[in-house]
């Protein structure tokens, strides 16, 4: 259910909480907001109960407002962790982080370790310490050029995001992740992007995460490739790593919704193995 915003570091931020059990924490990605990530994992949650899920929208996305002093990912992470403060004050939570959520999920990671179940990373967006992303290359599997005639100008991007062109496809983008991208505060993302050579726990690894991980990753991911997500294993010693063929930057629901809710059951089945002391 929608809850009222909670007041963190003066930004009032929006999400929303659903079912009870263990808690766990989703992050989106980049001018994106918490609703994709309702359409990838409440499905597999319903096979998989036991877990109370926490959806935000960071600032500057969704219903979050972003300030304009807020201008780098350490103080995002700093942020979503005071968020976790105070909704999640006590006890241990797992994490998921999208994209540009994974970097800020894997801050987190490295920032309260003890804190964290586990740690579930799709398609995140892994940079180098200049900031730079070693993408895939862009390849297109299944063309159908009859279904991408109606795109609208800020919808050209699925001509070379999209793996396997198909309609369906198309209108469920527009219905659940265009209408965020066209509220996302992008004078705000244009200074986020500014400061990719990030500090502290946004851009310095940490000591080994023993806990029950997972890197989900497109092996044609165009936006944030996969290469130095493989990076990550020694960081993330019990996660279970893919780069799935025929995926984009649209791993989920979307692109290989089987093998994804598969991994993503597996990392559920995992955690909820390990008893907590």
């Amino acid at each position: 259910m929608t809850s009222s915003p909670i007041g963190v570091q003066g930004i009032p931020i929006a999400y929303e909480v659903h079912g009870e059990g263990r808690p766990i924490l989703l992050i989106h990605g980049w001018s994106a907001d918490r609703q994709y990530l309702l359409a990838d994992f409440e499905p597999i949650f319903a096979e998989h109960p036991g877990w109370q899920r926490i959806y935000l929208d960071l600032p500057g996305h969704g219903s979050t407002p972003a300030p304009e002093w807020l201008s780098t990912t350490d103080r995002m992470i700093s942020i979503v962790n005071d968020f976790v403060d105070a909704v999640l004050p006590k006890g241990r939570f797992a994490i998921v982080g999208s994209s540009y959520g994974g970097r800020v999920a894997l801050g987190l990671v490295r920032l309260i370790p003890d804190r964290l179940t586990g740690a579930g990373l799709v398609v995140p967006a892994v940079t180098a310490a200049d900031g730079s992303m070693d993408l895939a290359e862009t390849r297109v599997f299944v063309e159908d050029p009859s279904v991408l005639e109606d795109l609208g100008p800020d919808e050209e991007w699925m001509r070379e995001a999209l793996v396997v062109q198909e309609r369906w496809i198309v209108d469920e983008i527009r219905a659940t992740d265009m209408p965020a991208y066209r509220r996302a505060d992008y004078e705000f993302l244009e200074r986020l992007e500014a400061s990719e050579c990030a500090t502290g726990a946004a851009g310095s690894p940490g000591s080994p995460f023993d806990r029950p991980s997972l890197i989900l990753t497109g092996r044609q991911d165009c936006y944030v490739g996969y290469r130095l997500a493989w990076g990550l294993l020694d960081e993330l010693p019990r996660a279970t790593f893919a780069a799935l063929d025929m995926a984009g930057h649209q791993l989920g629901r979307i692109e290989r919704p089987v093998p994804f809710r598969a991994l993503v059951g597996d990392w559920l089945e995992r955690m909820a193995m390990v008893r907590e002391g």
